[in-house]
C-alpha cells in the first residue's frame, strides 16, 4: 500500500505543477481560443451540424493538439536530472518504478483535462451559437471520439516521456519531439507521397496507371499514428498535408449517422486497437528504459 501511495503522491505532484505551469496555461489559452472561433463559426452556419463541427475539429486535433501532449511528458524526468533532484526522491523510500509511473499517471490525468475541456467547449460553443438540441446517439459518438482523441494524444504523451529519460536535457527532448510530430502529423502525407512516388517510379501528378501507387501510399500512411484517428474519426486516411491513397471506407467515421457504432467498430476495430496499444507499448518502453539507466551521475 505504500508503494502506490507514493506513485499517488508524485502523480498528485505532477498534475499540480502541469496545470499550474504558465506553458500549460498559454498552450491552453491558444488552443481553446482556436477551437471556440472554429466551433462558434461551425455552430452559426446555415448547414451546421453537430457532426460536421466535430469532423472540422478534427482535423484540428489530428495536427496541432499532439503538442500537447508533448508539452505534458518532455521534461518529465530531464527536469528533474536537471534541478539534481533526483537524488532527493531516492533518498526517501520511494523506488524508481514509483517516479516513473507516478509522473506519468499525473501527465495521462492532466491529458485527460485537456481532452475534456477541448471537446466540450466546442460542443457547448456550437449547442449555443446553433440552438440545436445535443441527442442521446450523438452523445454516445462524442464519448467515443472523446476516448479516441485521449488515446491519440497519449502516443504523443509517451513519446514526450520516453524522450525525456533517453535525453540528458529538456532543450534536445522538446526539440527531438517537435521533429517527430511534425513528420507524424503535419507533413506526413508528403513523405508518403515522395517515398511511394520513388518505389513506384510514378508522378503523382500522372493519373494513368496510378493503382499501385496509391496502394503503396495507403500502406506507407498506416506507419502513423494520424492515419489510425483520422480513419476513425473521419473515414479519411489522412489528415495532414498533401495526404492521398486508395484506401476507401464506407463508414465516414465516427459521425457517419447512416452507420452504426457496431458498424462503426466493425470497420475501424483496427485502427482502434493500434491507437490503444501503440501508448501502452511507448510507456512499457519508457518504464524499462528509465528502470535500467544508470542514474548514479544524476545523484551527485
Amino acid at each position: 500500500m505504500e508503494k502506490y501511495r507514493n506513485v499517488f503522491v508524485i502523480a498528485q505532484k505532477e498534475f499540480a505543477d502541469n496545470i499550474w505551469s504558465p506553458r500549460f496555461v498559454i498552450l491552453m489559452l491558444v488552443f481553446t481560443t482556436i477551437v471556440f472561433s472554429l466551433s462558434y463559426g461551425s455552430g452559426i452556419g446555415s448547414e451546421s451540424t453537430i457532426s460536421r463541427s466535430y469532423l472540422d475539429i478534427a482535423q484540428i486535433v489530428s495536427l496541432f493538439l499532439p503538442f500537447m501532449g508533448i508539452a505534458l511528458g518532455f521534461d518529465a524526468i530531464c527536469k528533474e536530472r536537471e534541478a539534481s533532484s533526483l537524488n532527493v526522491l531516492l533518498t526517501h523510500p520511494i523506488y524508481r518504478d514509483n517516479i516513473i509511473a507516478g509522473k506519468t499517471l499525473g501527465a495521462m490525468i492532466t491529458l485527460v483535462l485537456v481532452v475534456f475541456v477541448s471537446i466540450f467547449i466546442v460542443l457547448g460553443t456550437m449547442l449555443v451559437a446553433s440552438g440545436t438540441e445535443l441527442s442521446l446517439p450523438m452523445l454516445n459518438r462524442l464519448v467515443v471520439f472523446a476516448i479516441l482523441t485521449y488515446l491519440y494524444l497519449s502516443i504523443f504523451l509517451a513519446l514526450g516521456i520516453l524522450g525525456s529519460i533517453v535525453t540528458k536535457n529538456a532543450t534536445k527532448s522538446l526539440v527531438y519531439n517537435i521533429a517527430i510530430w511534425v513528420v507524424l502529423c503535419i507533413v506526413f502525407g508528403m513523405i508518403c507521397t515522395t517515398t511511394a512516388s520513388i518505389i513506384a517510379g510514378h508522378k503523382p501528378t500522372d493519373l494513368d496507371d496510378s493503382g499501385y501507387f496509391l496502394e503503396l501510399n495507403a500502406d506507407i500512411q498506416k506507419l502513423s499514428p494520424a492515419h489510425h484517428y483520422a480513419m476513425t474519426v473521419s473515414g479519411v486516411p489522412s489528415l495532414s498535408w498533401l495526404g492521398v491513397s486508395s484506401e476507401r471506407s464506407s463508414v465516414r467515421g465516427i459521425f457517419d449517422t447512416e452507420h452504426t457504432l457496431e458498424q462503426w467498430w466493425n470497420e475501424f476495430w483496427i485502427n482502434v486497437l493500434i491507437l490503444t496499444i501503440t501508448p501502452v507499448f511507448l510507456i512499457i518502453m519508457a518504464f524499462i528504459t528509465f528502470l535500467r539507466q544508470d542514474i548514479s551521475k544524476d545523484m551527485g
